[in-house]
């Protein structure tokens, strides 16, 4: 009789056990807090996607952080499009990781929206040293032929930038996020003639936040008014000490 409640609890235990780690790749949440945070940075389409105090990353320079399983959650997006997310470890062929990112809750809520906000899957871990690159198949839940944008702009089919990912710093878990956002129109800023598709360049087409990868951070190079500001102070500085030597001579 002991042999045989033993026996049942393993078997409860490791049944429970299955379906925990099965339905965490399947049917992971994103702390409301934290889906609450991300949302902030996602405004209106047509609204570039709001960057303020997050520190920019290298979206061609993610890789696994060696310690945390990569995990992905849905955002927001702010697209008309069902488009689709893949990613790719260390060059290997792309493999899809949301098919349909569509949502009745999002900027722009459709009808018929498969996921919810802050819903996520497991990538999973790795061996050593692993790049993970994330491409948008634009549309294409609804057609396979659609363009596909990754981090490496001059691998885009317009040679255009269509990613963009930012560094975030959860003190409650004391972890890091990376915030990953995409264009999902083809063209310049505005451009409608074929095959530009009028794209408005805000980044919240698709929005997702993924645990367990860090990237390096994109030192922004001043805009010239600012170095000339700068110039202009050190010529200043340098007028004053010229006077006071003068002065004192």
């Amino acid at each position: 009789m002991k042999f045989n409640r033993v026996t049942a609890f393993v078997t409860v235990a490791t049944a429970a056990a299955s379906f925990f780690y099965g339905g965490a790749a399947n049917a992971m949440n994103l702390r409301s807090d934290l889906q609450s945070t991300f949302s902030q940075y996602v405004n209106q389409e047509g609204a570039l996607l709001n960057d303020a105090g997050l520190q920019q990353l290298d979206a061609q320079s993610l890789f696994w952080n060696g310690v945390d399983p990569i995990d992905v959650f849905f955002v927001n997006e702010g697209a008309a499009f069902k488009s689709q997310l893949d990613y790719s470890i260390n060059g290997d062929a792309p493999v899809t990781l949301f098919d349909n990112i569509s949502s009745q809750n999002s900027v722009l809520p459709e009808g018929d929206g498969v996921l919810a906000l802050g819903e996520g899957k497991r990538v999973g871990e790795f061996d050593g040293p692993t790049q993970i690159d994330f491409f948008l198949k634009a549309d294409g839940y609804d057609n396979p032929d659609g363009y596909v944008y990754g981090a490496d702009a001059s691998a885009n089919p317009d040679g255009l930038q269509h990613m963009v990912a930012f560094n975030y710093y959860d003190d409650v878990a004391d972890e890091y996020w990376t915030i990953i956002g995409f264009e999902d129109l083809y063209g310049e800023l505005g451009a409608k003639d074929a095959p530009n598709q009028n794209s408005d360049r805000d980044f919240n087409d698709v929005v997702f936040a993924v645990r367990g990868v860090q990237g390096e951070t994109v030192v922004k190079t001043p805009e010239p008014s600012a170095m000339l500001a700068f110039v202009g102070l050190g010529l200043a500085g340098g007028l004053k000490q010229i006077r006071r030597k003068k002065t004192v001579a």
